[in-house]
């Protein structure tokens, strides 16, 4: 696979007791990313986040109800082109010489991931932004997905004793 770096960060409330939390449906999903600049269809991209996001979910016990779920999934991913610039170090020209620059283009993608619940509260968020080269989109949304999940429990937290 192509180089890629990536930053997930996951908001949450950790004192609070998730395991009242039964069922998920989805709700808003959106593709930001302009349609003259997408490299990927956006039918895909939206079964590919609701299919990892469903995996992870259910694997972590709640049952995906459409009709009246206690949390509610919503999403935004997209990609914006981006350059970054510099001049090259006294090793990589003349000495005196600082006309020497350097450039490089990428693509950002962002994934942002909410779970609310019913009083539209946010319970959980995965904030992704990753810069990559690889074609498989798909495999990289498991990834972000499944990291960014990684410490969902519906479990209480153990209070230490003293």
């Amino acid at each position: 696979m192509a180089g890629y770096t990536q930053d997930i960060n996951v908001e949450y409330d950790k004192n609070r007791d998730l395991s009242g939390y039964k069922t998920f449906s989805f709700g808003e999903g959106e593709v930001i990313t302009p349609k003259d600049r997408s490299q990927e269809d956006e039918v895909k991209l939206h079964k590919w986040i609701k299919e990892a996001v469903a995996k992870q979910l259910t694997e972590k016990g709640l049952h995906q109800n459409d009709s009246a779920a206690d949390l509610v999934v919503s999403y935004v991913i997209g990609t914006q082109e981006r350059s970054d610039f510099g001049q090259l170090g006294p090793m990589g020209t003349l000495p005196g010489d600082a006309s020497q620059t350097w450039s490089r283009n990428y693509q950002l993608g962002s994934l942002i991931i909410d779970l609310d619940n019913k009083n539209k509260n946010l319970i959980w968020r995965v904030n992704a932004t990753t810069s990559s080269s690889s074609a498989d989109i798909e495999q990289l949304i498991d990834r972000v997905v499944s990291a960014g999940f990684k410490k969902f429990s519906l479990k209480p937290k153990k209070v230490k004793k003293k």
